[in-house]
């Protein structure tokens, strides 16, 4: 069952889709809602722009850092029902599409790629083609020549998300040759368990979230798993007490053990997102309440310091040319 749902909806007031130029009016059009069991998208045509945004509702946990984020409040979190400590139902979320105006931020911060966006079939955010937000650096590198059969496909087989498929070719007179592997990029979410697999080392993860996790097992009521039911990476296991134990080398950082633990007996914090280089307050608005107030200062300083290092390095280099000319 699909239901649709249309809004007209005017972007005018938005800073957002015109870039904040002000001075740019965009004709109004209409947002589509269409949710089935494992989509929502969300669709708006213009006369000269496609806009699409998409949640894959399988691979989204509720974390809910779009919805704190959104600037719009267009986003409505669920919250999850725990049952006897385990989940027996995800948070969820969904959107108002009375109050969207498809600015992509949610798609640019999602932790888990659950939620992407195009423009005129191009997988970008507005946000980001506005250069008023970054895009945040998340990298898998596979040597496909150090790949071997031998390993049993253990990176194939830690895969959380399914996001990884190993082909094999069996030779006549030869042993076994991995001839590819591929990495589907719409179900990675850079959680390295397929780093750690690999015996070989043919596989590097970068991943775009540095942070903490704090967890008070004082608090855990006696059974309960929900961390461990809803964490997308399995980084979240029980010990041989019982008890959950995180494992910060596969945590990605989404927050959803935090929010459905009944007890607030994790905290989770981010200390620092790997992006590309912009200079806006809307970025710096957003980082704060992905981060903190002092990772926010962190940033400045650091801009700060590499616009005084070009400075700098401008003024060297127009020195030695001058003196070379001069020569």
């Amino acid at each position: 069952m699909i239901e649709i749902i249309n809004i007209r909806r005017c972007t005018v007031d938005c800073n957002l889709l015109c870039g904040g130029l002000g001075g740019i009016v965009i004709s109004s059009g209409e947002i589509t809602r269409q949710r089935s069991r494992s989509e929502i998208l969300l669709k708006r045509s213009l006369l000269t722009r496609e806009y699409l945004l998409q949640l894959n509702r399988d691979l989204c946990d509720g974390c809910g850092v779009c919805a704190e984020n959104c600037p719009k409040d267009a986003i409505r979190w669920t919250p999850p029902l725990v049952v006897g400590g385990r989940l027996a139902r995800k948070p969820t979320i969904d959107f108002d599409v009375g109050s969207c105006i498809l600015c992509g931020e949610c798609a640019t911060i999602c932790p888990l790629d659950a939620l992407k966006m195009e423009i005129d079939g191009e997988e970008i955010a507005t946000i980001v083609k506005n250069e008023a937000f970054p895009v945040l650096l998340k990298e898998i590198k596979i040597a496909k020549e150090k790949c071997e059969p031998e390993c049993l496909l253990r990176c194939q087989e830690e895969c959380p998300t399914g996001a990884i498929d190993v082909l094999i070719k069996d030779l006549e007179d030869k042993d076994a040759q991995v001839v590819d592997v591929r990495i589907s990029k719409s179900l990675c979410i850079y959680c390295k368990r397929c780093e750690a697999a690999c015996s070989v080392g043919a596989i590097s993860v970068k991943r775009p979230f540095v942070g903490k996790i704090q967890l008070n097992t004082d608090l855990c009521p006696e059974g309960c798993r929900a961390c461990v039911d809803i964490c997308p990476a399995h980084a979240a296991l029980l010990d041989k007490n019982g008890k959950p134990k995180v494992s910060l080398d596969f945590c990605v950082y989404c927050f959803a053990c935090q929010k459905v633990c009944p007890e607030q007996a994790i905290e989770v914090s981010r200390d620092w997102i790997f992006h590309s280089e912009v200079r806006s307050a809307a970025w710096l608005t957003a980082l704060r309440k992905l981060t903190s107030v002092e990772t926010v200062a962190k940033e400045v300083a650091s801009d700060s310091g590499r616009t005084r290092f070009s400075v700098v390095s401008a003024r060297t280099r127009s020195i030695l040319e001058e003196n070379t000319e001069s020569e």
